[in-house]
């Protein structure tokens, strides 16, 4: 749904721009031959979360990108991906970082093993 040009876009298109994205992520880690855990791993932080029952390993959107461009060598996304991308993986009650472990299960869908 274009509003005014300002590239303001539905749900359902929202979805469709990430999984595209997710393809290129998925191909991505097929060339490398490496899994979400060894790419991404050393950009994540282990958390406690805030009810104090689980540690997750969580990235920040900043860290995500820059395993994307440094280890999987993929080009620069644009603002659109971006943005469609955060609104999938980030979770504002985790000041938006990203759950390592929900992203490779994620990529699994994708073909992307979960084996390290």
């Amino acid at each position: 749904m274009e509003e005014a040009g300002r590239g303001r876009v539905g749900e359902e298109q929202l979805l469709d721009i990430a999984e595209v994205v997710f393809v290129r992520i998925a191909d991505a880690f097929v060339k490398s031959g490496s899994t979400v855990r060894e790419t991404f791993g050393k950009y994540a932080v282990s958390d406690l979360l805030p009810d104090q029952s689980n540690v997750l390993d969580l990235l920040s959107p900043l860290g995500f990108l820059e395993a994307l461009k440094n280890e999987l060598k993929m080009e620069e996304l644009s603002e659109i991906e971006v943005a469609c991308l955060m609104r999938v993986l980030a979770k504002p009650e985790l000041e938006n970082k990203i759950i390592l472990n929900e992203f490779a299960l994620i990529m699994e869908n994708f073909g992307v093993p979960l084996v390290d």
